[in-house]
């Protein structure tokens, strides 16, 4: 499998034993640009990936007393803003997770 960290040799070897053709671009990690301004509400997400409230059907959301306790740890100011980009990202991650997990 391969884990966008640039060693692909798994990735090669698993290919080469079904016979798959790679191509330099099956390769090369993915590439990402995220706005400047955006950049506070992904880091405060990305940190906060263990807080996820769960139930039997799967993620309900983000534990937001401690999604607000991480950001005044780390320094992050939460405004409506940050609020609204993170319930953005939450709801795209709890979907795309639930569905991978078979829960709703």
């Amino acid at each position: 499998m391969f884990n966008g960290k640039g060693d692909t040799t798994q990735l090669e070897a698993d290919a080469a034993r079904y016979g798959v053709i790679l191509e330099s671009h099956h390769l090369k990690p993915p590439e990402f640009r995220l706005w400047a301004e955006l950049w506070p509400a992904v880091d405060l997400f990305m940190r906060c990936h263990t807080q996820w409230r769960a139930g039997p059907g799967g993620l309900i959301g983000l534990d937001y007393p401690a999604v607000l306790q991480i950001a005044a740890i780390a320094g992050i100011a939460v405004d409506a803003a940050i609020m609204e980009d993170i319930q953005v990202m939450e709801l795209h991650a709890r979907t795309l997770i639930n569905s991978k997990a078979g829960g709703s």
